[in-house]
């Protein structure tokens, strides 16, 4: 599935004239072939298939690089790769991981190679985090049973890194070229297609299959009994209808706070551009748009309960979750808060609504992974936003909405012919994405788990701090900013403004 910017018209994914890709892409696929490529070839076992399937999800990558934050590409890339069909057809030539079949190892493989944590490698995989934990420690138990100890698994860890820094001269050059090429939107070389084999033999090894089964069913036949005089037959039990979907199954979905507001995809999947709109609008007060009421209620944020026991649980939230009841001790705190909003929130819907939820789950669930990837990048970057910036957001949506196809245009095309780098900063959203240029320094080095925390931490200052920061950050060295950047996560967020008014001043 494509992606569509979600508005009157929905044009083309790719402009007439696309611009060149921008060096922050360039530097990203620099930074991640080798892993992928030792992913790919410990997942099927052949270089040839590996370094095409990397290509694949590279010049796929690229086009959804366009219209996805920056922070989402590493987790948006590994859903690409692993959603490559020729990766699932091999056998990982690396004798520990022979036993797994193609899916655990991949999971596995998310964490030893890729490097991602639980939640992001939840989200390639297209599961709920807890889903995935299980998972992962089945494959860990399959492999245990076979002699694999974690011993083993953590010397196979570190082999798998020296071969990602050892890589061949001649692999290292051929990715190199396999970047390049993608870069510069050469094509694909077409893969020689098979000679279909004769049908003939598999025509035959289906009638004598045919023919081995009528006979072994024969062995089973035995005659009706013949009934006494006066008997009765029972009559063969009809088969129970189907089960419909379990709630709990909607409730854990991995993707409900998206799927439960239809209304807001929308606007995220135009965020970068409608932040952009908004920097020139004085913030004030928002008053509802007409036209929304058919999102359901917005999520309700449960703040009671992450840390109690399963049992402790009011019953309600409990019956919904208690697929979850032996793994709930072993959760994350915000993956409790989450799964204690989506029951919060479904409990809240009344029975159409819920139905509607459900319709879009299953249209969600039928879409291939890469298609999932694509979608969840812009609408985490939406989450990140405060309320206050996501109500102006839907107001620059609704004025575009209403606006002359021409006018919408015209903003597009002014909005596009910003250098690439400027118009990914747009995706953190009107209050920051203003002034991240000179805030950037701060993020170098940063490593990606704490991007997060340090971006909320700086929507959470006022804009004056933000402009001393941002000045601040420009006059000191590397090692000083790290040390400016540990600083503030460890203060608290009332004493955060005047430690950068201090630093200033020194």
């Amino acid at each position: 599935m494509a992606w569509l910017e979600w508005g009157v018209t929905s044009p083309p994914l790719v402009s007439p004239n696309p611009a060149p890709p921008s060096p922050a892409l360039s530097a990203f696929l620099r930074g991640i072939e080798r892993r992928a490529f030792v992913f790919a070839q410990v997942q099927c076992g052949s270089d040839t298939v590996a370094e095409a399937a990397v290509g694949r999800a590279m010049r796929s990558f690229k086009a959804a690089s366009r219209l996805s934050p920056l922070a989402t590409w590493p987790a948006g890339f590994w859903a690409l790769l692993v959603a490559q069909e020729a990766l699932s057809g091999g056998q990982s030539d690396v004798p520990e991981l022979r036993a797994l079949s193609s899916g655990p190892r991949a999971a596995l493989l998310l964490r030893m190679v890729a490097g991602l944590d639980f939640p992001h490698a939840a989200g390639v995989m297209g599961v709920s985090e807890a889903t995935y934990r299980f998972a992962l420690q089945r494959a860990l138990q399959q492999l245990g049973e076979g002699g694999i100890s974690y011993a083993v698994l953590g010397a196979l860890r570190e082999r798998l890194h020296r071969q990602v820094k050892t890589l061949p001269e001649s692999r290292t050059a051929s990715l190199a070229a396999l970047r390049a090429g993608v870069l510069a939107d050469t094509p694909e070389a077409p893969t020689p297609a098979a000679k279909p084999p004769s049908p003939i033999w598999r025509r035959l090894g289906w009638g004598l299959l045919v023919l081995l089964g009528l006979g072994f069913a024969a062995t089973f036949r035995t005659p009706a009994p013949v009934l006494p005089p006066g008997g009765t037959e029972t009559l063969p039990v009809d088969a129970a209808p189907a089960r419909a979907p379990a709630t709990s199954d909607q409730v854990t979905h991995p993707d409900y706070a998206q799927l439960a507001a239809p209304g807001d995809e929308p606007v995220a999947a135009q965020l970068a551009l409608l932040s952009w709109i908004a920097s020139g609008k004085p913030a004030g007060p928002v008053e509802a748009q007409a036209g929304t009421d058919a999102s359901p209620p917005p999520v309700i944020q449960a703040t009671d309960g992450a840390s109690a026991a399963f049992q402790d649980l009011p019953q309600p939230q409990r019956a919904l979750l208690v697929p979850l009841a032996g793994a709930w001790p072993g959760l994350e705190a915000d993956t409790r808060q989450r799964l204690l909003a989506n029951a919060a929130h479904w409990l809240a819907l009344d029975p159409a609504q819920r139905d509607a939820l459900t319709a879009r789950m299953r249209a969600w669930d039928a879409l291939t992974a890469a298609d999932r990837a694509h979608r969840r990048g812009p609408f985490a970057a939406w989450q990140a936003l405060l309320p206050g910036e996501r109500e102006r957001l839907h107001a620059v949506f609704a004025e575009r909405a209403a606006m002359a196809p021409e006018l919408r245009q015209a903003q597009r095309d002014e909005f596009d012919a910003l250098p690439a780098d400027q118009r990914q900063e747009w995706w953190l959203g009107p209050e920051i994405g203003a002034g991240f240029a000179q805030l950037r320094p701060l993020f170098a080095f940063v490593p990606e788990g704490e991007r997060t925390a340090l971006l909320s931490l700086l929507r959470a200052l006022s804009p004056p701090a933000r402009a001393d920061l941002a000045l601040l950050a420009r006059r000191l060295p590397a090692n000083q900013r790290e040390s400016l950047r540990r600083e503030l996560m460890a203060a608290p967020p009332a004493g955060r403004e005047a430690l950068i008014r201090a630093r200033l001043e020194r």
